[in-house]
């Protein structure tokens, strides 16, 4: 084990994606904490949407505050409800896919050795290693299967380093929704008419502006671009299901 620390520090700064996978522990400051970004993303840029969308084609049909709100409840909790499941069902498959991928690969690791080392001194060439240096890299990897198995299913098979957690991307997919989706609902609690939708929307334009100031934190994107974009997507919808709203109420009045 200490043949392969050696060798590892030795090139961890020609292949540092790898050597970060197998448990070498960054000192450059990533954030941990974007692991969990696309659910929370996704589940909120949901919520978001579709509920001010939702929001804004009750509010076109009619001005009962009372019926705008049961509306956006209703949304906000079937739409937590959906998402969780949606998650939790896609992270389970995956995860279950990754599990028979992985008995594959350490079945070929012991029973197509030869062929497996050749496999992965190709992945260490392909980083720009030289032959001499590829070849004791993996002398080191190959004393250490559960590291061989780990190197193969993220280099060759394209896994992420962690499985997915299909419980805790439910929770966290849920809670972002309808977290988000309170906030087009919440004005029509206490407000009514026009000032309601208003800050309906503000609320919301207001809020996905914070949840792109944080994607743009965890990505080093620009906060501005994302935050128009995810701005202009909102207010399109909005703008479309209030128009439909009134084309309907108009209809049914």
């Amino acid at each position: 084990m200490q043949s392969f620390d050696r060798t590892l520090r030795r090139v961890r700064r020609v292949i540092l994606p790898w050597a970060q996978r197998v448990g070498v522990r960054s000192s450059e400051g990533h954030r941990p904490e974007g692991g969990l970004l696309r659910e929370v993303v996704f589940g909120a840029n949901d919520g978001f949407v579709s509920n001010v969308a939702l929001v804004a084609a009750i509010a076109g049909g009619t001005d009962d505050p009372d019926v705008i709100l049961l509306g956006g409840v209703a949304g906000l909790v079937a739409g937590a409800i959906s998402m969780g499941l949606g998650a939790y069902v896609s992270s389970k498959s995956e995860r279950e896919y990754r599990q028979a991928e992985e008995a594959r690969e350490r079945w070929e690791v012991v029973h197509m050795r030869e062929q497996e080392i050749a496999e992965t001194r190709q992945i260490f060439k392909m980083k720009g290693l030289s032959e001499a240096l590829a070849n004791e890299v993996v002398e080191a990897v190959a004393q250490d299967e559960d590291n061989w198995v780990k190197l193969m299913m993220t280099e060759e098979l394209g896994f992420s380093n962690q499985p997915p957690n299909p419980r805790l991307s439910a929770a966290v997919m849920g809670m972002a929704f309808a977290a988000a989706a309170f906030f087009p609902v919440f004005p029509y609690a206490f407000l009514e008419g026009t000032a309601a939708f208003a800050t309906s929307v503000g609320a919301t334009a207001a809020a996905l502006v914070v949840v792109s100031a944080w994607r743009a934190y965890l990505t080093s994107g620009n906060v501005a671009r994302q935050a128009f974009e995810m701005i202009a997507l909102a207010g399109l919808a909005v703008a479309v299901s209030n128009g439909i709203g009134r084309l309907v109420g108009v209809g049914l009045g």
